[in-house]
């Protein structure tokens, strides 16, 4: 640039002519960096108001490499501290995208560092075609090879120097369009980043069920870990999941479960190396979940599940829940321990407390521990059902504590060829509070068929090592085996067991126990044809059958009659048979017996009542005896060498006292026959040891000569109870003549002792 100078002179005021002259000024410095400033601000004016347009012919230029069906975009400021753009539109056959704003803050140094201090999107809308990108992704493209990003490792350079300070995406949607169905997305993330410190959080609903999450890295010296945490907050919500899960599973739920509260949180943490997580730990808790599953309601008041993963992909799982089917049982202390090593999971269940319904019989379990079982992944359908598994228990009581059971131990094993469960109760220590019973060393072994439970094929064994009832032991050495037949019927085929000390063997029992459905509580015991043996053979009831009710177990009540039979009653030499009697136990706790009748010793024996009052040791009742042999009575005393022709009848009574049987007040008198005949033999019993010059002599001699063969006229003993001893006295009229001597015989022998002395008659026989 030049500029033009005009001069005119004059000196001492004398007139001059003017002189015009053009002059080249000479530029400086200053001139320079003045003019260059005022350039590069007019520059920078011309930029600053033309960025958003370039900006935006920037953006469009690039848009248009992807060809896009719609694309629009207002860049409403750029700036060296922060950049706006608004109503972001872009669509594509498989994809449309809006954006409300985009809001970038940054300060110029930093930006020509690549860092930002915020970024902000908001109103982000974003539709997807899912079978179109499914169509993408299976399509044959080829594929170039990239290099693997070890993208947490990038994780601690980042923090170390985090580019991004805060991100926000914000009220946004991301929609999944399928065939008849959408995946919607709501969602709002927010992150903050700082040096040593990342934090973000994810929260929204996916088809209307609610979630809520936060990720966190943070670096500790040189090591950086991670954590996530993700709650969701209203498990009711969760009903649209149903059908996207059918939809892509396959698998039909329907409204078998659903929830209607609750929530659920998941926690992890774990130490990032490389790019891999080490010392990974994960948390599960579920608490108030309430819901229904095949139309019974169901609560889980606290759920929590601990996983610790290990290297190779193992696993190490706790599980720890409460459970409760409303109306039904409640579950606390569920613990469900899962541990993966390679191919195989080991898995073990087991449950503190389990209380049940009166709907199963008001149970009560405690310290359940199920079996352990190894799951083999790679051969699942083989899974070893023929090995052994254990259950424990530390008690089970039934019906509010009536019925308990300690300390047990329940064996299953399963036989594959005959499909049949093997069921194995080692011994235990059960409790009938009601009864005051225990029962000791009790166990069970038997085998059962899983399809129909109630009619096994084969025999149970029930076995009991004591039965106590308070400090008294009932029974001893118990072996039971039976079968049900139903619901209500249980079949006992044999009963062994020692009752007082005495062996009792119910060999074949026959018996058939019956649940009243008309009174519950009420037995009825039928015996169908049992037999039945005390003290090895030394009792024994053959045949015996009936039925007995019993009403009630506490106290101890039958029905008012009982009626029973049976084909043979032995006992040592004595044989009984077609006996018929009437049973009952009343409240008072005695056992009664009556109307009682049976064949013995050629006659009839007959018993009007018997009582037996219960938890006492004295039993006592009288017999009626008709017709009944002598010989056969006389037969019960060894080498007593008598023969007796005819028949007695009388009454007697028995007792037993302290376990030992002996006959009461009573008599036997011989029936009057023409025929009647004793034959006795060894007079010299009668008169031996006598001295021979003893006036008695004679008449003892004639007496064991007349009891040769005496024709008896009448014949009487009479059984006497006196205030400290037993007597028997006998008195026997008859005639025994010959051709040279007749003796009309009126003798009267007497016999001290009870009936083990009488049965032991050599060393206790008196002479008149």
């Amino acid at each position: 640039m030049f500029w033009a100078f005009q001069f005119v002179e004059s000196r001492h005021g004398s007139d001059k002519f003017m002189i015009k002259k053009k002059i080249i000024p000479r530029l400086s410095l200053k001139h320079i960096f003045t003019g260059v400033f005022c350039g590069v601000i007019l520059l920078f004016a011309l930029l600053w108001l033309s960025a958003p347009i370039i900006f935006d012919w920037g953006i469009r230029y690039l848009s248009s490499a992807v060809d896009p069906e719609e694309f629009d975009v207002q860049v409403e400021q750029l700036d060296p501290w922060e950049t706006r753009i608004n109503q972001v539109v872009f669509n594509t056959e498989e994809a449309n995208l809006t954006i409300g704003s985009v809001h970038l803050q940054y300060d110029p140094v930093g930006l020509a560092l690549g860092d930002l201090n915020s970024f902000t999107v908001r109103n982000l809308d974003l539709t997807l075609d899912g079978k179109h990108l499914l169509d993408e992704a299976l399509s044959e493209k080829e594929v170039k090879e990239e290099a693997d990003i070890e993208w947490l490792g990038e994780i601690g350079e980042f923090l170390s120097d985090p580019r991004l300070k805060h991100l926000r995406v914000l009220n946004s949607d991301i929609s999944l369009m399928w065939t008849g169905l959408i995946l919607p997305l709501k969602f709002e993330l927010k992150g903050d980043y700082n040096e040593g410190l990342a934090r973000s959080t994810f929260d929204g609903d996916f088809a209307e069920f609610p979630f809520l999450s936060e990720l966190r890295f943070w670096r500790e010296e040189k090591d950086t870990y991670a954590d996530i945490q993700v709650e969701f907050t209203d498990l009711n919500k969760s009903k649209k999941l149903k059908s996207i899960f059918e939809r892509f599973s396959g698998v039909t739920i329907g409204d078998d479960l659903s929830f209607n509260s609750g929530d659920l949180v998941m926690e992890g943490v774990g130490r990032i190396d490389g790019n891999m997580f080490q010392d990974l730990f994960l948390e599960f808790n579920g608490t108030n979940i309430f819901g229904e599953l095949n139309g019974f309601p169901f609560s889980i008041h606290k759920f929590i599940s601990f996983i610790t993963p290990k290297e190779g992909g193992d696993l190490d799982s706790r599980t720890y829940a409460n459970l409760e089917i409303p109306s039904y049982a409640r579950f606390r202390g569920i613990a469900l321990g899962a541990d993966l090593d390679g191919e195989i999971m080991t898995i073990r269940p087991s449950v503190q407390n389990i209380d049940t319904s009166e709907t199963f019989g008001q149970m009560s379990l405690r310290g359940l521990s199920l079996p352990v079982v190894d799951l083999n992944f790679s051969n699942v359908r083989e899974f070893p059902l023929d090995q052994p598994l254990d259950i424990f228990f530390d008690s089970w009581s039934v019906a509010n504590g009536a019925f308990s059971l300690m300390d047990g131990r329940l064996n299953f094993i399963w036989n594959e060829d005959i499909e049949i469960l093997g069921l194995q109760v080692l011994p235990l220590n059960a409790i009938l509070a009601d009864l005051n019973i225990r029962l000791l060393g009790l166990s069970f072994n038997g085998l059962l068929n899983p399809v129909k439970p109630l009619y096994p094929k084969f025999n149970q064994i029930l076995s009991c090592e004591k039965a106590v009832l308070g400090e008294d032991s009932l029974i001893e050495n118990l072996s039971l085996s039976f079968r049900t037949a139903g619901e209500s019927v249980l079949q006992v085929n044999s009963v062994t067991a020692r009752v007082a000390g005495i062996l009792a063997d119910f060999s074949p029992a026959n018996v058939t126990v019956i649940l009243s459905e008309e009174n519950p509580g009420e037995y009825k015991v039928d015996f169908n044809g049992s037999d039945i043996r005390l003290g090895g053979e030394k009792f024994m009831i053959d045949g015996l059958s009936g039925s007995i009710t019993i009403q009630s177990f506490d106290p101890l009540l039958t029905s008012e009659s009982n009626q029973l039979t049976f084909k043979k009653l032995t006992a040592g030499d004595l044989v009984m048979e077609d006996g018929n009697f009437s049973f009952a136990v009343n409240e008072g706790g005695e056992f009664i017996i009556s109307n009682f009748s049976v064949r013995g010793f050629g006659g009839s024996i007959e018993v009007e009542s018997a009582k037996w009052k219960m938890y006492t040791d004295f039993f006592k009742f009288e017999t009626k005896l008709s017709n009944v042999n002598g010989q056969q009575i006389a037969d019960f005393f060894d080498e007593l060498g008598v023969n007796i022709d005819g028949n007695f009848s009388g009454l007697v009574s028995f007792s037993n006292y302290d376990g030992v049987w002996d006959f009461g007040t009573g008599f036997l008198q011989l029936d009057p026959s023409e025929n009647a005949h004793i034959k006795f033999k060894k007079g010299d019993m009668i008169y031996g040891g006598i001295d021979p010059n003893d006036p008695q002599n004679e008449n003892l001699k004639l007496t064991a000569w007349a009891l040769q063969d005496l024709a008896v006229d009448g014949m009487r003993i009479n059984f006497k109870v006196l205030e400290n001893e037993r007597q028997i006295i006998m008195s026997i009229n008859g005639v025994r003549e010959t051709d040279d001597r007749k003796v009309d015989l009126d003798y009267k022998p007497r016999f001290l002792g009870g009936l083990q002395d009488l049965l032991n008659w050599k060393a206790n026989m008196v002479r008149p």
